[in-house]
């Protein structure tokens, strides 16, 4: 029998709604900052889907770019 362990990483409440609002932020266009941007790339390296998340906000902020909303 093979046993595996599943290491889930989880953030607080308070972590992920601020998380949640520099994505929010993201794919507005508005600004986020270097410090911001650092703290979004470490989570998504070990959050699956905190990176959808911030790939979503990219999508979306390239079509609001293309259609020349923001």
């Amino acid at each position: 029998m093979i046993k595996l362990s599943v290491l889930m990483r989880m953030l607080s409440t308070n972590k992920r709604l601020e998380v949640e609002k520099i994505i929010n932020r993201l794919s507005k266009g508005e600004e986020v900052s270097l410090n911001e941007r650092i703290k979004l790339d470490k989570y998504a390296l070990h959050i699956p889907f905190i990176s959808r998340k911030i790939k979503l906000a990219l999508l979306n902020r390239s079509v609001l770019e293309k259609e020349g909303l923001i």
